[in-house]
């Protein structure tokens, strides 16, 4: 069985993958392990963990996995990832963290265009049928389609793929989008197929994950 750790920004991907990927890559020999960046280490009580994702504290979370597991890569959003400029991209972004760790051969980085309900909106009609709306299929699905995919919807305050849902949920279901409750079980009832389907960026890293063979 090849081990793989996965470096995680938040409770919401955590449950992500030990839901959805996790069993998905046992079928390829893969043990999949996801771990949630430790934001605050404290002496006296348990550790902060998740968010406030930057190149130095992914460095300082991913070096002691490099030695511990056969491959480690990673899953943060792009959209909150902290010191990115304009011009920076999710390429651009795991280069630097490739670089920052002197390139290991067993490192795989990912970062997420733009955040994890990115891979929600690749079925907007199951959103709204978590909901019990159509109305609010519709909207999502509109800005997917003005867009011109989930992975393109979209890097700002407003728009950002989790505001989006949140503002359409309150808006035509009169309901509260709670991340880590509702996103990885939207996710589940989607499915990893249909996710594949409609964020390409997301299905070439997987595809890199399935291909993985413990080193002999």
């Amino acid at each position: 069985m090849t081990r793989l750790a996965i470096s995680v920004e938040g409770q919401t991907e955590n449950e992500f993958f030990k839901r959805i990927l996790a069993p998905h890559l046992r079928n390829f020999h893969i043990y999949a392990t996801p771990i949630i960046v430790t934001t605050k280490r404290v002496l006296d009580g348990p550790n902060h963990k998740g968010g406030d994702i930057s190149i130095s504290r992914v460095t300082n979370e991913v070096k002691p996995l490099i030695h511990s597991f056969d491959f480690v890569t990673t899953y943060y959003d792009f959209y909150a990832f902290k010191g990115r400029s304009k011009e920076d991209t999710t390429i651009s972004i795991s280069t630097a963290i490739r670089d920052a760790l002197q390139s290991p051969a067993n490192f795989i980085p990912y970062v997420q265009q733009y955040e994890f309900e990115t891979l929600l909106l690749s079925d907007c009609e199951v959103i709204g049928q978590h909901f019990h709306s159509d109305r609010l299929s519709r909207e999502l699905e509109n800005a997917v389609a003005e867009k011109g995919g989930a992975e393109k919807v979209n890097d700002s305050y407003h728009t950002c793929p989790s505001r989006r849902i949140e503002s359409a949920c309150d808006t035509f279901a009169n309901a509260k989008y709670d991340k880590r409750f509702h996103g990885p079980a939207i996710a589940e009832k989607i499915g990893l197929e249909r996710i594949r389907e409609k964020c390409p960026l997301f299905a070439n890293w997987l595809r890199q994950l399935e291909s993985l063979k413990k080193p002999t």
